[in-house]
């Protein structure tokens, strides 16, 4: 509140909303008496908004010394709301095949931006189909039926905050039918042994009558309703048979404001014996190390049954589980990547049904792991010993020998098939055919030359020498090879120039015997 200054010691200040007095507010005075002060303190709700709050102070002894101060006050919260049902409705008399009809009612600020419709928990959407239709504030059920009953409400959000309405029960009244759909069952029953058999209904009121017959040869019916009684709906009637002809059906119908039941409950009595085995077994969420198996009850023999399942790995049984419930198994503690079979079966008071064919489980690898198959039998590194580190030195020792050898063998190959420089190891090769001189007689000397090269002080005889060079002319031959490098330095060798001349003894052509000899200097 504003402070008001003054001189004079009477003065008030009062509070005031939307033209009504408010009281409890502190009223100070400053120390020199020049300021008054006015504190309110309060909550505003709802139904604050849009109201003016007040302000008013003035001096007792000054006339028309009145002054006053005013604010709009603006309240924001979450939704309000409320929801009805239709107002040409009554809650109390919905019958299957009506139409249905909500309306949401909100106040709020600022405005919702969202509504939903619920029901029994879950949100509703539109769909035609099952006649369902949602149009924001709105709520229709065409042609209700006894799964439309439940609890709706309406939900609505804006930026404060999100609220639900009080919840409506609808009751969709139908007259009685058998619950869970069970028409027909079968109940085991031995001779001179009561049994206790439950007619269950579904039914909007409660069934309030009953009626009970047995059949056991076509056309005849006997009623049975004098030997039933009732509880919390239910009627349970007591059956004792005595003799063969005492198997048969029994009916069952209830009765309601609705109507009478148009479809009867069947229960068949059978004489009591083994149940038979599950059916449709099948694996469900099968992981490394775990699997649930999950079957189909066979007929219980007309008594109570349990289940059983036995666990295989190979030939062995490594563990059973028993179920008295439905015949479903959790198995755990399983190895990754390994083969098991199951099998399962039931037993009662009679006896125990056949068990069901082997199922097999394979469970998957590990998740991050590789997964290594078992072998049944020891190889021949496991027999010798040898094993761990030690196994894994003599491989890498034996692939090292088998790379050095190797490389051996390709360093022999290349230096024994390297072809050498001509500036090494001169090499004299055969001339070609247009080289060869006319005289058939005269015959390469490479081996010979070759051959002496080993003592050089020796001058062996040559096949010319025997030969008059007076028979024959002088020759010369000149080779060039193929362009080489010197193994030495890699330098191209140039090509080389051989002359021979017939330096030889003269021979008397015609006797072939030598001369004289005659010393001749180089």
């Amino acid at each position: 509140m504003p402070n008001f200054p003054h001189k004079l010691v009477k003065s008030f200040a009062e509070q005031f909303k939307d033209g009504r007095r408010v009281d409890g507010g502190d009223l100070t005075v400053s120390a020199d008496g020049n300021t008054t002060t006015s504190v309110l303190q309060f909550v505003p709700d709802a139904s604050d908004h849009g109201l003016t709050l007040s302000c008013k102070a003035s001096n007792q002894r000054i006339p028309f010394s009145e002054i006053q101060r005013t604010w709009m006050l603006k309240v924001l919260y979450p939704p309000k709301v409320n929801m009805t049902l239709g107002h040409s409705l009554d809650a109390n008399n919905i019958n299957e095949g009506a139409d249905v009809y909500f309306e949401c009612h909100l106040v709020a600020n600022p405005w919702v931006h969202r509504v939903w419709w619920i029901r029994d928990n879950e949100r509703l959407v539109s769909n035609t189909t099952a006649g369902i239709i949602v149009s924001n504030q709105t709520l229709v059920l065409q042609g209700v039926s006894r799964s439309s009953s439940g609890h709706y409400a309406c939900e609505a959000t804006n930026r404060e905050g999100t609220s639900v309405s009080p919840s409506f029960h609808l009751r969709v009244k139908f007259e009685p039918v058998c619950r869970d759909g069970l028409a027909r069952k079968i109940i085991g029953a031995a001779k001179d042994e009561p049994v206790h058999v439950e007619c269950k209904l579904d039914s909007e009121p409660p069934a309030t009558e009953f009626h009970w017959s047995f059949n056991s040869t076509p056309g005849i019916s006997l009623d049975l309703t004098k030997h039933s009684r009732m509880e919390n709906g239910t009627s349970i009637l007591t059956y004792v048979p005595h003799e063969a002809a005492d198997y048969g059906s029994l009916q069952c119908w209830g009765k309601n404001e609705i109507g009478k039941q148009r479809i009867s409950c069947t229960y068949h009595v059978v004489p009591a014996g083994k149940p038979d085995s599950p059916q449709a077994c099948s694996l469900i969420n099968v992981t490394h190390h775990s699997v649930v198996v999950s079957c189909q009850k066979g007929f219980d023999g007309g008594l109570k049954q349990k289940f059983v399942l036995i666990l295989y790995s190979g030939e062995d049984a490594i563990a059973n589980m028993s179920s008295s419930g439905i015949p479903e198994f959790s198995i755990q503690n399983l190895e990754p990547v390994q083969d098991y079979y199951v099998s399962i079966y039931s037993f009662n008071s009679k006896g125990q049904s056949k068990p069901t064919p082997p199922l097999i489980i394979r469970t998957l690898p590990a998740p991050g792991l590789k997964e290594l198959r078992r072998s049944t039998e020891p190889n021949e590194i496991t027999k010798s010993g040898v094993s761990g580190p030690w196994l894994y030195i003599l491989l890498a020792a034996g692939s090292t020998l088998i790379v050095a050898a190797a490389l051996g063998l390709i360093i022999f190959a290349v230096r024994r098939f390297k072809v050498e420089s001509p500036v090494r190891n001169p090499q004299i090769r055969s001339p070609k055919q247009e080289e060869n001189p006319m005289n058939p007689l005269v015959q390469p000397m490479t081996d010979t030359l070759t051959e002496d090269d080993n003592n050089p002080d020796l001058i062996p005889p040559t096949y010319e020498s025997l030969i008059d060079s007076s028979c024959l002319p002088p020759y010369t031959i000149t080779a060039r090879p193929q362009s080489k490098r010197n193994s030495a330095t890699q330098m191209p060798v140039k090509p080389y120039h051989v002359t021979w001349a017939p330096m030889l003894q003269s021979r008397n052509c015609s006797t072939q015997t030598p001369p004289q000899h005659k010393e001749s200097s180089v």
